[in-house]
């Protein structure tokens, strides 16, 4: 009995292993980090991508889920897909996805048509703004 569940602890720690491959470290680097529409204002809604998880968070309400991967060809797969102008990076979770583009104020996450899961937490309003990048790593 104690070795399978030796055997079993190890397993999930190489299936985790196998997750974070597909996670890039130097994509976490240039684009992970916390977003928000007023850095400035710890009351602000924020958006956090991180090796832990991804995170949309306003007041008490929140919403998690694990970071399995990036991916940079999320757009264009097909030939219908047109890649939107600033598209950078796509950070994927198991209940949702994140997207971050980059324009002449510098790296943002759009919510509105992207994160629909999102608008419980930050409500309407908060889906339309521009949730800019708070620290540059």
């Amino acid at each position: 009995m104690r070795h399978s569940c030796l055997a079993i602890a190890l397993a999930c720690v190489a299936a985790q292993s196998v997750f974070a491959q597909d996670l890039r470290p130097e994509s976490l680097k240039l684009y992970g980090g916390t977003y928000s529409p007023d850095c400035g204002n710890a009351a602000a809604p924020r958006v956090r991508i991180a090796a832990d998880g991804l995170e949309i968070a306003s007041g008490a309400h929140t919403l998690r889920t694990r970071t399995t991967m990036d991916s940079y060809t999320s757009f264009g797969a097909a030939p219908t897909s047109p890649v939107p102008e600033g598209y950078r990076v796509e950070f994927l979770g198991d209940d949702f996805s994140l997207y971050v583009f980059e324009d002449a104020k510098g790296l943002h996450v759009p919510l509105r048509d992207y994160v629909p899961a999102a608008e419980p937490i930050v409500g309407a309003k908060g889906m339309g703004l521009r949730y800019g990048r708070c620290d540059a790593r």
